[in-house]
């Protein structure tokens, strides 16, 4: 019922809004004011690794000191103009740092980070990478995630969008799976309308990201496919392995149509993780905790 539900609101598109809609290119940051109590400071994280902290707002300016990956920073003030740099608009902010103060480019400040749940000294920073038109004419804005360790990074990925841009990034865990440290999804968001369509997977093991699947839902006049994960430890999950839960709804006249049993047509699909790929479960022999021969999803 719960997958009838979702089908009738994705077909009347009420869905979540995609937050970076208006503005997909362009990078802003809420600067801080000089009279806000330490205790209530909002702290901002670098993206990139190994940037300059310069003087002014220029990359021309004098350097004071390189920062690395995640570093922490109060921002102060914002330049007057925005600066374009690989289709990503931004302007320059003052920030302290430690003892330091100086400008960073806002495009080298993290739009979203959070921590691993396995290990509370790897945290995770994301953000844009680039925007640019390909052959076709198509803008074509790329997103990067990356992992860290005391100002070190571990790993870096980047993700393409064409015809869904990513949105909300969150970390659930293992959700019970042995070979997985992070499982991090992405919230998908149709490009001209911003409504959600889907999500991405991603996992985090042994120091490294690894992309599982993109989950995206597709309607058309008369067609309806939703599909959703289950892990083992949601309420229907079962132990090693990972649910591919798929909702097909036909002949689709009318919003009751979509609640219509005789129209809808339910199919699970068992899937174990042996650490690179997905494999149909039914196909492997023998499930030895999570090791398994892989085959491609």
């Amino acid at each position: 019922m719960k997958n009838l539900k979702k089908s009738a609101l994705f077909l009347c598109l009420f869905a979540f809004v995609n937050i970076f809609a208006q503005s997909v290119e362009q990078v802003d940051f809420e600067v801080m004011d000089k009279e806000i109590p330490a205790e209530e400071l909002t702290y901002e994280y670098l993206l990139a690794h190994k940037v300059f902290l310069r003087e002014k707002p220029s990359v021309r300016s004098k350097k004071v000191t390189l920062l690395n990956i995640g570093t922490k920073m109060v921002l102060w003030e914002k330049s007057l103009y925005a600066k374009e740099i690989d289709g990503i608009k931004s302007h320059w902010y003052r920030v302290t740092t430690g003892n330091e103060t100086g400008w960073v480019w806002g495009g080298m400040i993290a739009q979203k980070s959070f921590g691993s749940i396995a290990d509370n000294q790897v945290k995770f920073v994301y953000g844009y990478e680039s925007s640019a038109t390909n052959e076709a004419g198509m803008t074509e804005v790329k997103y990067q995630l990356r992992a860290f360790k005391n100002g070190q990074q571990l790993d870096k990925m980047v993700l393409d969008s064409l015809s869904v841009i990513p949105v909300h990034i969150e970390n659930h865990g293992s959700l019970g799976l042995f070979n997985v440290e992070d499982v991090i999804t992405i919230d998908l968001a149709d490009a001209d309308t911003g409504y959600q369509v889907g999500k991405s997977y991603l996992f985090w093991n042994n120091g490294r990201f690894k992309k599982v699947a993109s989950l995206i839902d597709y309607a058309d006049s008369n067609y309806l496919k939703t599909e959703s994960f289950v892990f083992p430890s949601d309420m229907q999950g079962v132990k090693s392995t990972i649910l591919l839960k798929t909702t097909i709804t036909k002949n689709i006249k009318t919003l009751d149509d979509a609640f219509a049993q005789n129209n809808v047509e339910f199919i699970t699909t068992p899937y174990v993780w042996n650490g690179s790929k997905l494999t149909k479960k039914e196909e492997v022999r023998e499930i030895k905790d999570d090791a398994v021969v892989s085959i491609d999803f």
